[in-house]
């Protein structure tokens, strides 16, 4: 009897061991594995680090539609235009110029820059370019409108 519970400890101890062991190693392996997405998280270079800014004197009235897009432009393209509402644009790849009355200024992966509303410019794609464009819009306004 004395034998018979102590080699039911024994086993009841055996399971017990092997279910923390178990529960150890998945918490190993459940830790790791979140080390190492917060880690490609952290380190992730695969999109350049944001920089750059424009200057906002007012917002146009009213409500307004905020709309996000991704725009794909070719080497070459070049286009003279107004925006309907301030733009602000984040080189994702590519470098593009943009040309206005205060000059040329040349923008590359990273860098962030503002177009006001009602003011015309043209864009130089001088390699192929993603922008990342985020636009405030008043009710009825046009995107983009080429202007000659």
């Amino acid at each position: 009897m004395v034998l018979n519970l102590l080699e039911q400890a024994v086993r009841i101890a055996t399971v017990g061991a092997v279910r923390l062991a178990a529960a150890v190693l998945l918490a190993l392996l459940f830790g790791i594995g979140l080390g190492l997405a917060i880690d490609r998280l952290v380190l992730d270079t695969s999109r350049p680090e944001l920089r750059g800014g424009g200057e906002l004197d007012s917002l146009p009235e009213g409500p307004l539609e905020v709309r996000a897009e991704t725009v794909r432009l070719p080497s070459g393209f070049r286009s003279r235009h107004v925006h309907g509402g301030p733009t602000f644009n984040t080189v994702g790849s590519g470098l593009v110029e943009i040309r206005d009355a205060a000059g040329r200024r040349r923008f590359g992966p990273g860098e962030l820059f503002f177009e006001p509303d009602g003011v015309p410019h043209s864009i130089i794609v001088l390699e192929d370019a993603r922008l990342d464009v985020v636009r405030l819009l008043p009710a009825g306004a046009e995107a983009t409108t080429e202007v000659r």
